[in-house]
């Protein structure tokens, strides 16, 4: 079956652990993806890392997916989230389809993910799970730090909406988190968006609750409101969070078997494994009769480029606190 309006899935992967990670996510769409699962997906390498394994590079060949692997002009190449900024922007100045989505390698898809469909009148989807790092307002101890962002980006903190959290029900500016998202490829919003976080990096600015709170995901709904585009909330089987800080009570049957697109963050690792797919033993039993062979996720690669790895998070670490000196914390 066609989609439309057509879309291209994007992801990031690396030597090591994710390269399991993506593989299953890409598995996953394609198994049961329904009206997405024959997508293109590109799987991006947007800075200096090891060599993929052969065996990932059959995988990418088996699922149809199409690899790039490129070194990004990126002064911040020592934070791994910006690696989904870089590979957004590459791909969509090379692809043709009506519509560009993320999708986290931490993702199962469970169901046709149809919401992620565009309508004629909209331009951007994402979910807001939680709170996490958002602000409630001038009395939330991050709201400051929200203030600050804004500033430095060039926009009114007033101009960010009111939203609703999907597990708290709590009130807060827009704040999406960006592990799913669609946006249509004509508005140039991966451009943006990259051009919007670079220049939060380079004001410098951390969070004095976190004392590190450069993260990137605060930027994806403000980069949304400067361009004005017309966005939809996705409710929250479309990014439903599992992982070892989960509260039991939300991974409910009844949830579990509405969800779509499972984010299951570390709880595919030991020692939340077994507790994993027993979980969805009840309602996905056939998302567990493919994964339960397969074992917990692992990082196969070379031992060369294993100790290649460690080094380069060693180097990346140290940057990352040399950033961290030159940061004002509000």
């Amino acid at each position: 079956m066609s989609i439309s309006p057509s879309i291209t899935f994007v992801c990031c992967v690396e030597s090591g652990g994710l390269e399991t990670q993506t593989i299953r996510m890409i598995e996953s769409l394609r198994r049961w993806g329904g009206r997405f699962a024959d997508a293109p997906v590109f799987a991006v390498t947007p800075r200096l890392s090891p060599p993929l394994a052969l065996s990932t590079h059959a995988a990418f060949e088996r699922l149809g997916v199409e690899y790039l692997r490129f070194r990004a002009d990126n002064p911040y190449a020592w934070k791994g989230f910006l690696n989904k900024h870089h590979a957004m922007a590459a791909v969509e100045r090379i692809c043709t389809s009506d519509c560009i989505g993320w999708l986290d390698s931490d993702l199962l898809i469970l169901d046709e993910p149809e919401q992620l469909l565009l309508q004629p009148d909209e331009e951007f989807v994402a979910c807001a799970p939680d709170k996490n790092l958002g602000t409630t307002g001038s009395d939330d101890p991050f709201d400051s730090y929200w203030r600050a962002v804004c500033n430095a980006i060039g926009l009114d903190i007033d101009a960010l909406p009111w939203i609703v959290t999907e597990q708290e029900g709590a009130r807060i500016r827009l704040y999406w988190n960006s592990g799913v998202f669609a946006y249509r490829r004509s508005t140039g919003f991966s451009k943006h968006h990259l051009e919007t976080t670079l220049k939060f990096f380079n004001a410098r600015l951390t969070s004095k609750v976190t004392k590190n709170a450069y993260f990137t995901q605060h930027t994806l709904g403000m980069t949304v409101v400067q361009q004005g585009l017309k966005w939809r909330s996705l409710p929250y089987p479309y990014n439903f969070q599992v992982g070892s800080k989960t509260d039991p009570l939300w991974c409910t049957p009844e949830r579990l078997q509405q969800t779509k697109i499972l984010h299951y963050h570390d709880a595919m690792w030991e020692p939340t494994w077994d507790a994993f797919l027993e979980s969805l033993k009840g309602t996905h039993p056939e998302v567990v009769a493919w994964l339960a062979p397969q074992g917990t996720l692992k990082n196969d690669s070379h031992p060369l480029w294993r100790a290649m790895g460690k080094g380069l998070k060693l180097w990346r670490s140290r940057q990352e606190k040399a950033y961290c000196k030159q940061c004002t914390m509000v």
